[in-house]
């Protein structure tokens, strides 16, 4: 009988990041196709190297803002010697999943892990990190990340949704923010593969070049920074956390999400109108440095 899957709760070192909600494993395999002399057909199909690289979206926030002491946005988390671990739950037929040791995962032991982005939207029904997993080798010949069979599965838990909140650049609240796109601009390299390596076992930051993107619908927000270079002195973006069998989290409680940039220049590059429908225009933050906690009040 086939078996489907679904995510599970992925573990990295010591933390658990729930709320799994995309899974997209690469292998990234390079191959060697040989042919003989003036030869047209293949004779000979060799593996060069691979680069595995797992791509996670998650509404688990507050675990991955605060990964790495709340520097998983700026800097990543490096894991080196530890667990890494995406199951794969199998459903049963005529329930909801098999039990017992019957799951699959990915797994590995050391890696380098980097966000690609924070995303929130009006009507969305929650906010989104994604992340990517960089799976390293050892010594250049050992694989990374291997798959296993057989797994028990950890037990799987909820713990908190968050969706758009308000965004303050200068001091001044933006009205009318329908998304909020926070992309940390982390670029990894990894280093040429030698001595017959064929899997990477070194991944760095090669630079970091963050901004924050607002989609607005209320023009004033805008009307006059249009194609000017303008001066951020603090910008100031939250999601706020849902509360059940409720809303929201009371705005004085310390669980929302906040990112800020200190200083750096507001770009409104896009103005957009069409006939009878809503406008929107954008609003690109080129920060400094990024920094994000999920563990402040709104304003």
């Amino acid at each position: 009988m086939a078996k489907i899957f679904v995510p599970g709760d992925v573990i990295l070192g010591s933390s658990t990041v729930r709320q799994i909600t995309g899974v997209d494993h690469k292998t990234g395999q390079q191959h060697r196709k040989s042919m003989n002399s003036g030869g047209v057909a293949v004779v000979q199909v060799s593996g060069k190297s691979s680069e595995e690289v797992t791509s996670i979206t998650s509404a688990d926030l507050a675990t991955l803002v605060a990964l790495n002491t709340n520097a998983f946005c700026s800097a990543g988390l490096s894991l080196a010697s530890s667990t890494i671990t995406t199951p794969f739950k199998p459903r049963a037929a005529g329930g909801a999943f098999v039990s017992g040791s019957n799951y699959v995962a990915l797994t590995g032991a050391n890696a380098f892990i980097v966000p690609t982005s924070f995303e929130a939207s009006q009507d969305a029904d929650f906010a989104t990190c994604g992340f990517d997993i960089h799976w390293l080798s050892t010594d250049g010949s050992t694989k990374g990340c291997d798959d296993a069979s057989s797994q028990a599965l950890a037990s799987q838990a909820f713990g908190a949704e968050y969706t758009l909140g308000p965004c303050y650049i200068n001091g001044t609240l933006i009205t009318g923010v329908q998304s909020l796109k926070v992309t940390p601009g982390i670029e990894v390299v990894k280093p040429p593969l030698g001595s017959g390596s064929i899997f990477p076992f070194m991944a760095s930051i090669k630079q970091t070049m963050p901004t924050i993107e607002l989609t607005v619908n209320d023009f004033t927000s805008v009307e006059s920074t249009v194609g000017d270079f303008v001066a951020m002195t603090s910008a100031n973006c939250y999601m706020k956390k849902r509360a059940d069998s409720g809303i929201f989290t009371s705005a004085a409680t310390t669980e929302h999400v906040r990112f800020t940039f200190a200083a750096g220049l507001t770009d409104t590059n896009s103005v957009t109108v069409s006939n009878n429908d809503d406008g929107s225009a954008t609003i690109t933050l080129h920060g400094k440095v990024l920094t994000a906690s999920a563990a402040v009040a709104l304003p």
